[in-house]
């Protein structure tokens, strides 16, 4: 089975989730942003991790359009791609983070511990939909 990485992409942290072949998504860590260096730090552990697909979440709008945002992580999807030796996926996202903050708060996880955990439960989130559409 492959290994996958799957990503939420925000503003200010990217969420990272990963499966090992397992079939299971499990939260991996938080990258602040840094800009120009995303990429390469993404690239990095992708080749640490031996990982042969990168799943991001295209953040896709309730009405099914692209905004600004979804527009941006094309272009971060499409600098992937450019170096990237194995697959890079899109998979909609609506609601990840949303889903991610009701499962913290289910927990009664404090706010505080529900900021640092937030981005990798998405990704997660995110990772689980690949996975779920890989195996029909």
């Amino acid at each position: 089975m492959k290994r996958v990485m799957a990503l939420d992409v925000g503003e200010k942290r990217i969420g990272i989730a990963m499966n090992w072949g397992t079939g299971l998504a499990f939260p991996y860590q938080i990258l602040p942003r840094k800009g120009k260096d995303d990429v390469a730090r993404i690239l990095a552990l992708a080749r640490e991790c031996r990982i042969d697909t990168i799943v991001l979440g295209l953040p896709i709008r309730t009405d099914g359009t692209k905004g600004k945002e979804a527009e941006a992580l094309e272009e971060f999807a499409a600098e992937l791609r450019r170096y990237f030796p194995g697959e890079v996926v899109l998979v909609d996202e609506r609601f990840s983070t949303k889903e991610a903050e009701r499962c913290l708060l289910d927990l009664d996880t404090s706010r505080a511990k529900r900021k640092r955990l937030v981005d990798k439960i998405a990704a997660c989130l995110i990772l689980e939909t690949y996975l779920a559409r890989e195996r029909v």
